[in-house]
């Protein structure tokens, strides 16, 4: 670690006790919630709006309960706004794709089960065998619906929601008790259903041509409480109730309840190597939803909400990441099994997992060391520094021109304070500068005058409090009537990315200068936007849990309000984690252990997702053989993987979209045993990299990364290369000599 060179500025650790003292001025923060006292965003700094009803309005839900709406959860298909139609587009728990029939012509309404990972194709694929994407067919191959909604148009609403699940309700009318209720959560081994004083009625999408082993006719009546179910083309369900049910034959696709029920139905699919029994053992323990509770800084848990007989245990399925930490110890009581399997449509083969702890949970544990800090691992050598002219450049740099778009994004104005901000760093660190202040001195207080308009919300677009979903947005969206303005920052796209970059700023200032008079400011509003991405709390009542980070998949999710075919995304896997890192660094920087916590945790695991899901070494048994020789995805979809960009089909820019920012997390989810492979399978044969084409300033990000793997040409490139808008060439070259 460096030392603090400026102490005349009262900068640095010789701080930290009147920092420590300051905060603790403050009241308790309020139920994990990043705030001190109260917790509504001040109205004379961001205004109240609730424009979003004309502009993006939720659906299938209730907005007037003044309950935080998730907008970035994995099933926010349900209530995602459609400009063109009132579609209802299927959602992902891994392994099912799970859709909502609204719009049935034979009355068919209901919540149907798919398995996409048997209808998985390929597209644009190359002469060598590279496909430029995959994906699945949502096929609705089993639906759970009722007789009486044949008669009556049932209302759909999404009535609630945990950390886990989602659950959602088919009702005939408001004042009649009869209902159809499902709970949809991650991992779920069946699609579960709960009728009250209904008929149940099942369609299957493919003919039966058998029940139990007998074949099928029209007007055949079969009862009991399972029912083995296969279909023409070979494919067997499995059908579970609670007690006793008669169902007839009314067509080969369609099975009538005879009378009308009062409990759960269950299916579930039935491969090859599913044994049957499995399902029969914890066919009663129904999963309701979850919570994540973070125990430390290396240990989550995930606590499974039930109801039922659970007294075998209740069955689930587990990722590829989860498996890697997973407590099986005895005194957990949690089993990994050897079948069934199933595969999740991107996210490779799911294990069963059975839990019988009580309460049911899982315990994960990641690495409990990882040094992480405002600076690289490895430390700047004085040779390196003068090699590189690393005091000449920063001096230079820091003397620019600084300047921020008053009227700009606040993604790309991010990018430039971050980029400033470590420029400022680097001007706190006595390998370069010696006992040499002055950089210190022009470098922060510059930095604080750029960024002034953040801290009174003065800019042209200004941040506003949306209080129909409960979150910090631009104002553009709503000032030009486009849903896209800023990348979709009004309808909640890339939050994480948007307001990493600030929160990182903010962190550098507290770090370097505890004592700046406006750092109260600086803290108030970089606070709103820790609450608005990432507020741990189950009980902020203006901030949805977790916005951004799912921490049942180990990543983050881009897509906020508008509706996907193909599930929620991400595309920048580099800037998810530059969240966490900044998540991170601010609370280290301010004192906040909790914060620091919860940040350190969020950069482990999502590394590991990362390279896990994201970034395909020649070991990954995740994604397909044809596919997996892109090295990383350009955007992931929960139903599709593809080798693209939102704003560009270059090469450089699908990979470098996974490259930025440069800061020192970046090795923990490139390695590099990766970085050699894609270089060697992509990169290297790009070109801009062929040609030396210094003047594309991609290029700064492709040998930044490469450093890692060949110092010296990677140097020789960045002291002459156009650099990315979010990089500098002092940076550049600072990060390129240590994390080599």
């Amino acid at each position: 670690m460096p030392r603090f060179v400026d102490l005349g500025l009262g900068l640095g650790l010789l701080a930290a006790a009147t920092t420590l003292a300051r905060h603790s001025a403050y009241a308790q923060v309020v139920e994990d919630t990043w705030e001190y006292g109260d917790l509504t965003p001040p109205a004379a700094l961001v205004e109240s709006t609730t424009a979003q009803l004309s502009f993006c309005p939720p659906r299938n839900v209730d907005v007037e309960s003044g309950r935080p709406i998730p907008t970035n959860a994995w099933w926010g298909n349900l209530i995602t706004c459609d400009q063109y139609s009132n579609y209802t587009q299927a959602v992902w728990a891994n392994p099912f794709a799970l859709s909502l029939e609204t719009t049935s012509s034979q009355g068919l309404y209901g919540v149907a089960l798919g398995y996409p990972f048997r209808y998985r194709y390929f597209g644009g694929v190359s002469s060598e065998g590279t496909a430029r994407y995959y994906a699945h067919v949502a096929h609705k191959e089993v639906l759970l619906s009722a007789t009486e909604f044949a008669k009556t148009t049932p209302t759909f609403r999404v009535a609630d929601w945990s950390d886990m699940g989602v659950t959602v309700t088919l009702r005939l009318a408001p004042s009649t008790p009869q209902l159809l209720r499902t709970d949809l959560v991650n991992g779920m081994a069946f699609l579960s259903a709960t009728y009250t004083m209904l008929s149940p009625r099942i369609a299957i999408q493919v003919p039966l041509a058998t029940i139990n082993d007998q074949g099928v006719w029209t007007g055949m009546v079969v009862t009991g409480r399972r029912f083995v179910l296969t279909t023409v083309n070979g494919l067997t369900w499995v059908l579970y109730t609670t007690s006793d049910v008669a169902f007839s034959v009314e067509s080969p696709q369609v099975l009538r309840a005879l009378q009308t029920f009062s409990g759960t139905v269950r299916v579930a699919p039935v491969e090859a190597s599913t044994p049957l029994a499995v399902y029969d053992q914890f066919q009663d323990c129904v999963v309701l939803g979850g919570t994540v509770s973070i125990v430390s800084d290396a240990e989550y848990q995930l606590q499974w909400q039930t109801i039922g007989a659970c007294a075998n245990g209740l069955l689930q399925y587990a990722l590829p990441h989860h498996l890697e930490t997973l407590d099986t110890s005895a005194a957990v009581q949690t089993t990994v099994l050897s079948a069934p399997t199933l595969r999740a449509a991107t996210r490779g083969e799911m294990r069963a997992v059975v839990t019988r702890s009580t309460p049911f949970r899982w315990v994960l544990r990641e690495p409990s060391k990882v040094p992480i800090t405002f600076y690289p691992r490895t430390r700047l050598s004085a040779a390196d520094a003068t090699q590189q002219q690393l005091y000449a450049v920063l001096r230079s740099e820091i003397a620019a021109p600084w300047s921020l778009n008053p009227w700009g994004s606040y993604y790309f104005n991010g990018k430039l304070a971050q980029k400033y901000a470590s420029l400022c760093l680097m001007a706190n660190d006595p390998v370069i500068v010696g006992s040499d202040v002055s950089f210190l001195r022009r470098c922060v207080p510059k930095l604080e005058a750029l960024i002034t308009p953040f801290l009174d919300n003065s800019w042209g677009f200004k941040l506003q409090y949306d209080r129909v979903y409960g979150g910090i947005v631009s104002s553009q969206g709503f000032m030009s009537n486009d849903l896209n303005a800023d990348f979709g920052n009004t309808v909640y796209n890339d939050h994480h990315f948007h307001y990493g970059y600030w929160i990182y700023t903010a962190a550098v200032i507290n770090y370097l200068h505890p004592t700046w008079s406006r750092l109260g400011e600086l803290n108030r509003m970089a606070r709103l936007l820790l609450r608005d991405v990432a507020t741990p709390s189950s009980v902020d009542p203006f901030f949805p849990k977790f916005r951004s980070f799912d921490w049942f998949r180990g990543h983050s999710y881009s897509h906020g309000l508008t509706s996907f075919a193909d599930g929620k995304d991400q595309e920048s896997s580099s800037e998810d984690v530059n969240f966490s890192y900044a998540l991170y660094l601010y609370g280290v920087a301010t004192h906040h252990a909790r914060m620091a916590t919860i940040g350190n945790l969020m950069i482990k695991l999502n590394a590991r997702a990362i390279r896990a899901y994201f970034l395909m070494e020649a070991s990954n048994a995740v994604h397909p053989e044809s596919f997996k020789r892109n090295k990383a995805p350009g955007i992931f979809f929960d139903n599709k993987v593809d080798y693209a960009t939102w704003f560009s089909a270059e090469k450089f820019c699908i990979h470098g979209i996974q490259m930025i920012p440069v800061t020192p997390v970046t090795e923990y989810a490139r390695s590099r045993v990766f970085v050699q492979e894609e270089w060697d399978a992509v990169l290297g044969k790009e070109p801009i990299v062929v040609n030396n084409d210094v003047n594309n300033p991609w290029i700064s990000l492709l040998y930044a990364n490469y450093a890692r793997v060949n110092r010296t040409r990677a140097l020789g490139v960045l002291q002459q290369a156009a650099m990315d808008d979010g990089l500098t060439r002092a940076w550049a070259l600072y990060m390129a000599v240590q994390l080599s």
